[in-house]
């Protein structure tokens, strides 16, 4: 089947009665041009199916005016509220938007970069931690900034000189902010459940350890090979109890897992608070639909989005910035003891 021809500028103009550079013009500086005429460009343009070729000025200006996105899943809410961010500031800057899938491996992460590459993109968003030394090597002869989400780490650097910078809540700290709240409400033997391929789970599970050692009580966990479910959860959590007979509480690196556990509970006929306390985080609507409600992290997804654009932006026009961690709050919900 042979490739059809794509309608060009020349066209439009020719519709229209207008030059090709006033076709151009409406179409990168709409308010440029009188509202009249760009009226009837858009008309054109609609009637002919007209689509932007932005090879030309990839090639003379170097930009493509595009940024890379590499997520690990497409399915979780999470990663869904960060892509809205950043589409909410890339859409006023005239910026595209191209979203690669990681699925939690190093190796698929870094052909997805490398793709993404191959397509000229102006900088990067890459919501792992983990990177292979030839993805670091790649973006490092780009020449192009990459920002990590979803935790506040220290900026790194390569051996090429390409440096980051983490876009997120200090994941260590909300944990162990929640699992201290779970200990003052009087629950002593708390596990944590984890996934390790979640969102920046052993962060989380440090800051678990560091309340449950501060409070000089014994770190016990169980973390599955599997994304973050119901399902997985559901077994994890009678495993737990099985094993630990004593468990009087969950801390949950995710909400899907700490909705998993207050399902076998009541399938266990066990109450939610008395006897079992329940926390998750990224209060995620599975959590909060649910009853009792559960206890959450409620973590600033959107405007998590939000500034790593903007400070990627920054980065790529080669403005200096500065960073802190993201706000989070402990939403107590229904599924711990009230205060004594």
């Amino acid at each position: 089947m042979q490739k059809k021809r794509r309608p060009t500028m020349q066209d439009v103009a020719e519709i229209v009665g207008v030059t090709k550079m006033t076709v151009s013009r409406y179409l990168k500086y709409p308010d440029k041009v009188a509202k009249s005429t760009g009226n009837s460009i858009q008309v054109a343009l609609d009637d002919v199916g007209y689509i932007t070729n932005r090879v030309p000025g990839i090639l003379s200006n170097r930009s493509s005016r595009t940024i890379g996105v590499v997520l690990p899943s497409l399915s979780h809410p999470v990663f869904q509220h960060v892509i809205k961010g950043i589409e909410k500031v890339t859409e006023t800057v005239n910026y595209q938007v191209m979203v690669a899938h990681g699925g939690y491996d190093v190796d698929i992460e870094e052909q997805r970069i490398q793709s993404l590459l191959s397509f000229n993109v102006d900088g990067l968003i890459l919501a792992d931690s983990e990177h292979s030394e030839r993805a670091l090597k790649m973006i490092g002869t780009a020449g192009i900034p990459f920002i990590e989400v979803l935790d506040a780490d220290e900026v790194m650097s390569t051996e090429d000189d390409a440096s980051t910078m983490s876009v997120g809540i200090d994941n260590e700290l909300a944990a162990m902010s929640m699992v201290t709240l779970m200990i003052e409400r009087g629950y002593e033997n708390i596990v944590c459940l984890s996934a390790k391929k979640g969102i920046r789970t052993q962060s989380k599970l440090q800051g678990y350890v560091n309340a449950m050692e501060q409070a000089g009580l014994q770190a016990r966990s169980l973390t599955a090979k599997s994304e973050s479910s119901v399902s997985v959860a559901k077994k994890m959590a009678r495993k737990v109890m099985e094993r630990y007979s004593d468990t009087d509480a969950f801390f949950c690196t995710d909400d899907e897992l700490a909705a998993g556990v207050l399902l076998e509970c009541q399938q266990l006929d066990l109450r939610v608070p008395e006897d079992i306390g329940i926390a998750g985080i990224h209060a995620l609507d599975i959590g909060q639909s649910m009853m009792p409600r559960l206890a959450s992290i409620v973590t600033p997804d959107v405007e998590t989005g939000e500034q790593a654009a903007l400070s990627l932006l920054a980065m790529i026009e080669g403005r200096s910035l500065s960073t802190k961690p993201l706000a989070f709050e402990l939403d107590e919900g229904e599924s711990l003891l009230s205060p004594t």
